[in-house]
């Protein structure tokens, strides 16, 4: 097992570099939306003093203008004030952040820190996310009415890759007041598509968020699609569970291993049928499937649970083993994404800044964080357990050690903002001459 200084050292020599690729990123894709007067402290600084608040568990901006102290990123060396921050924060949304968040993703990529995990093909995951608010972010967020209490309630889509090891989040479309999720997912993909190009391909969503007609323009484009089916759709639904009781009498496709959970152990099973396509008018329906979850709890006894989904991908294209293993990634925008913006990174506790479109803005900047984060965990530090299981180090545990880094050797990483801009202005003119 690692000592802490073991660790404390592979986490300075993850972050050194990524750091200085974010801080090149800045300069290179975003523009400063301050005025003149404003601009006494450099717009990359204060971007990577938040970043690197986020990494090390810093909770509010006072807490990060502590840590800006440490790491010298003020003038002269000093430290960033939570007013500047704020200020800085008012000025930007998620549109102006965007850039810096694909660049990361596609420098990912580039590095081969990307590639599929147990599939032949990439995919990515869509779901959308909502936050209260006591304003309406500039026009973003619609007013909801419960009892005599009034709020504002901002949504979001979001979109991980969850082919990758490290389950990165790729992006996010804010859906306007007023609109649902499903009549914004097109729209998104397009985004995506345009962003990504090909790592964007293929794409698993909720029951809520496709229908007959999306199943189908999406299959138009060339792109994959795999939907779970509820009773928000009752006659494919029924249809599909009459097909697949039958197809269950016989031995199943693929099943995973008895796995301990909450309740005791979990075993899945998967059965699937290809004779629905064209079934009432659901056309490019080319699978459909059953997965089994049975639970056997601790008194012994057992708790059968049965999810349906429907795919338009032929099926030379993912075996059943692989659609059982898409089935459980599936759920990682909820299990790792969003469940680590909420318990980990306060995102529905309280924003650092809710003035005009700044929770957008810091919904960016958390991605950037995470994506940084999830690959340490995930694929560089992962943890040996007593009983021989290898795991993700615990976030909080991993934030601390951020945190411990930051304070030892922060400035040393993240390097004075003079010579990286220099740096960056050098790669700009040879790009220019070149």
């Amino acid at each position: 097992m690692k000592t802490l200084q073991q660790n404390e050292t592979r986490v300075e020599h993850y972050l050194k570099p990524r750091m200085g690729r974010l801080r090149e990123m800045i300069h290179e894709r975003l523009v400063d939306p301050r005025m003149a007067r404003g601009k006494t402290i450099g717009f990359d600084s204060m971007l990577l003093a938040m970043i690197a608040g986020i990494v090390g568990g810093r909770k509010t901006l006072r807490d990060v203008e502590q840590l800006s102290q440490r790491l010298g990123l003020g003038r002269r060396g000093g430290r960033i004030s939570d007013n500047a921050m704020t200020y800085l924060l008012c000025k930007l949304d998620d549109v102006a952040l965007r850039p810096l968040l694909v660049g990361q993703v596609k420098d990912m990529a580039r590095r081969g820190q990307l590639k599929p995990d147990g599939f032949a093909m990439d995919w990515t995951t869509i779901d959308g996310k909502y936050e209260a608010l006591d304003h309406h972010a500039d026009g973003a967020a619609q007013k909801m009415e419960q009892e005599n209490h009034a709020y504002w309630r901002l949504g979001v889509l979001r979109a991980v890759l969850v082919s990758a090891a490290s389950r990165p989040v790729l992006g996010q479309l804010a859906i306007p007041a007023g609109a649902g999720e499903q009549t914004n997912v097109l729209a998104f993909i397009a985004l995506l598509r345009e962003w990504y190009g090909d790592l964007t391909s293929n794409f698993t969503l909720d029951a809520g968020l496709w229908s007959r007609e999306l199943f189908a323009k999406v299959d138009e484009q060339g792109l994959g699609i795999f939907g779970n089916i509820k009773e928000n759709k009752p006659e494919l639904h029924g249809e599909v569970g009459r097909v697949l009781k039958i197809a269950r009498r016989q031995e199943c496709e693929a099943q995973t291993d008895w796995e301990p959970c909450k309740k005791g152990h979990m075993r899945r099973r998967l059965w699937r049928t290809f004779s629905l396509d064209g079934w009432n008018g659901w056309t490019h329906l080319r699978q459909a499937l059953v997965v089994e979850q049975t639970t056997r709890l601790r008194d012994g006894s057992e708790e059968v649970e049965l999810r349906y989904f429907a795919t338009n991908l032929p099926k030379n294209k993912l075996s059943a083993k692989q659609l059982l293993l898409l089935v459980r990634r599936h759920w990682a925008i909820e299990n790792d994404c969003n469940w680590t913006f909420d318990m980990v990174m306060a995102e529905d506790a309280g924003a650092w800044c809710t003035q005009r479109k700044s929770v957008l803005a810091l919904g960016v900047i958390r991605m950037v964080a995470y994506n940084l984060m999830q690959a340490l965990r995930k694929c560089h530090l992962r943890v040996q357990h007593v009983r021989g299981a290898d795991t993700p180090m615990p976030w909080r545990e991993l934030q601390e050690l951020a945190h411990d880094v930051w304070k030892r050797v922060g400035r040393a990483l993240l390097g004075p903002p003079g010579r990286v801009t220099s740096l960056c202005i050098q790669t700009a003119t040879n790009r220019a001459e070149g």
